[in-house]
């Protein structure tokens, strides 16, 4: 009820809180669009629903998780908004270095004991992210659409948990002093990550969908093949009977045109039970946090391997563009 009322007053609406679960709403313009398309006056009390209770009655005026009305607020909100922005979550990149005794520890839980490691000394520099609001859309036998904040670090993509959590209780600051060189994205790789990250946090839910929806599959499919089969086969029987060229051809045409038509039913069912994932997109967000940039060293053997690293305070992790190429090509 907080969004909902705090959401419509920002798109010019009265709003007044008749009972505690409902509002009564005035609006008109873009407020109204979420009821009527002209934007024209709106006047009505919205009913805001436990999650356990009955089905609704009227989806126009009742508020309950996964309504069409939340997604619709959400989408005039975010027009209203930039679709690309960027924020500083400090002031400076002048934060205290981690000793060299820690950042050898973090080296090695992150990516495994190295002889003889070391680093170059760390030179204070800025750390980019980039975060994805997501709205996602599965349509299958069901429909249904879940919400997701989607954060990965620039410019190796690894997935950052801690700032899709916590980015509600940082504070956006005015740099002083070094102002940062914001990065361009790179809108495919991006792409990329928010395809893989939605695969894997949508795993479970379409697993079941899945299930479910090749049940239904297997029973059309018996359905129709039960009826043309025994219908082809009658067919067959009575070109069998026929002793007349006309009729012969006749009886065949029928048998030819029941194979197609089997096979079109079959195309056809089998297109209405996918599954169809549909992301979109509602807006993405440069970060720009304190980092620390230099060069670790360590020994293989007789070799010494040197790479470019960034280690970030927020998240006590290393970032590595190399060993990430590494580690992937590995993987794969």
């Amino acid at each position: 009820m907080d969004f909902f009322e705090q959401g419509l007053l920002s798109l010019g609406a009265v709003c007044e809180r008749s009972w505690h679960d409902r509002l009564e709403v005035l609006a008109e313009g873009d407020g109204a669009r979420l009821w009527r398309k002209e934007g024209e006056l709106f006047s009505g009390e919205l009913n805001f629903r436990d999650s356990g209770a009955a089905e609704t009655q009227d989806p126009q005026v009742e508020v309950f998780p996964g309504c069409p009305l939340t997604f619709q607020l959400v989408e005039a909100l975010w027009h209203r908004l930039l679709a690309h922005s960027r924020v500083c979550l400090s002031t400076g990149i002048g934060v205290k270095a981690p000793s060299p005794e820690v950042a050898d520890k973090l080296w090695q839980a992150q990516f495994g004991t190295r002889a003889g490691w070391q680093t170059t000394p760390f030179v204070p520099v800025w750390a980019f992210s980039v975060v994805a609001a997501v709205r996602c859309e599965v349509q299958a036998i069901d429909q249904s659409w879940s919400s997701h904040r989607l954060a990965f670090t620039l410019p190796e993509g690894e997935r950052d948990s801690s700032l899709e959590f916590t980015l509600d209780q940082m504070s956006p600051l005015d740099p002083v002093g070094e102002k940062p060189a914001w990065p361009t994205l790179d809108l495919a790789k991006v792409s990329a990550w928010i395809g893989r990250a939605l695969s894997t946090e949508l795993a479970p839910e379409l697993t079941k969908i899945k299930e479910r929806q090749e049940l239904f599959l297997r029973r059309e499919l018996s359905r129709i093949d039960e009826y043309f089969e025994h219908y082809a086969r009658e067919l067959s029987e009575r070109l069998g009977w026929q002793r007349k060229e006309e009729s012969i051809k006749r009886q065949a045409d029928r048998l030819d045109a029941t194979r197609a038509e089997h096979h079109r039913r079959r195309t056809d069912q089998i297109e209405r039970h996918t599954i169809h994932l549909l992301s979109h997109v509602d807006a993405l967000l440069t970060v720009a946090e304190p980092g620390f940039l230099t060069k670790v060293s360590w020994r293989t053997g007789r070799e010494e391997r040197i790479v470019p690293a960034l280690f970030v305070p927020r998240t006590r992790r290393w970032h590595s563009r190399e060993l990430a190429t590494r580690d992937s090509k590995t993987k794969e």
